[in-house]
């Protein structure tokens, strides 16, 4: 089936997106260029990686959409990578016109390609409900996996530098709860509304979660949801200390579950064709 390889490879390029999206929760001018450098350099591997497999994809006909939506798709998704690695380098030198510009075109880039790649996993009309929910979806993922993300790396940041204002961090983490809980919403409130107002194919992709794949529903909310929910409890508690080390380790578990949960979102995209 070819939802599954496409959506898990999809994952990679979330990771990059909503990475920088979370980098701009950040106080630039607060912060050691040193920790921009380490987690670009995170992201720019993981751009690589998703770009490397959506071009073996797209020469085997592989991505999903017509030929011409898949061409676009690579395209914007190439020029985003361009344009990430151009921020990367850029860290080295002074030229911040040239930083500042390389990062929001690479948000915009994302964000169009992103949208566009949701169109590819469903088949419903434009202005359907579908239009709306799938790309929304997978931007809620893609924040939620770049703010868990940079909140563990940014935590290791604390371990070199202790002596700095906990505020930096305190802004990566309220924005990893503030997407958490909105995602969180989304997830249970998402197959209802497909049910009620969604294409048939939705409907039937409802019908076949809650009759053959509940439970694996459950298990996503459970490790990504509620686990790191309660985490971020545990983490606020900690960082009120402070102690930035048990935060970060903190982080850390968070991190495996959110990824988990979204490989098993994958899998419930994969067998329902809906957006979880």
């Amino acid at each position: 089936m070819k939802t599954y390889p496409v959506s898990f490879l999809f994952l990679l390029q979330q990771v990059s997106l909503g990475g920088l999206f979370a980098l701009a929760v950040t106080p630039f001018q607060d912060l050691e260029r040193g920790f921009y450098k380490s987690t670009t350099g995170v992201l720019v591997v993981m751009a690589l990686l998703a770009l490397w497999g959506k071009v073996d994809l797209y020469l085997k006909s592989y991505l999903p959409g017509d030929g011409l939506m898949a061409t676009i798709d690579l395209s914007i998704f190439i020029l985003f990578v361009v344009l990430i690695l151009i921020y990367f380098v850029s860290l080295w030198g002074e030229r911040v016109w040239i930083r500042a510009r390389a990062f929001s075109t690479a948000l915009l880039l994302g964000l169009a390609g992103l949208v566009l790649t949701s169109f590819g996993f469903h088949d419903a009309p434009i202005g359907s409900i579908e239009t709306v929910l799938y790309p929304f979806s997978f931007l809620l993922s893609s924040l939620l996996l770049g703010a868990v993300t940079v909140g563990m790396l940014i935590g290791h940041w604390y371990l070199i530098d202790a002596g700095q204002s906990l505020d930096p961090f305190l802004r990566v983490f309220r924005f990893f709860v503030v997407v958490l809980i909105i995602h969180t919403s989304f997830l249970v409130f998402a197959p209802a509304v497909l049910y009620f107002l969604g294409a048939p194919q939705a409907v039937e992709g409802v019908e076949k979660l809650w009759n053959d794949h509940f439970f694996l529903l459950a298990a996503r909310l459970c490790v990504s949801q509620v686990g790191p929910l309660i985490l971020s409890y545990m983490i606020w508690q900690t960082l009120k200390i402070p102690n930035t080390m048990a935060a970060t380790g903190l982080f850390y578990i968070a991190l495996l579950g959110v990824v988990v949960g979204e490989i098993l979102g994958r899998q419930l995209l994969s067998l329902t064709t809906l957006p979880l």
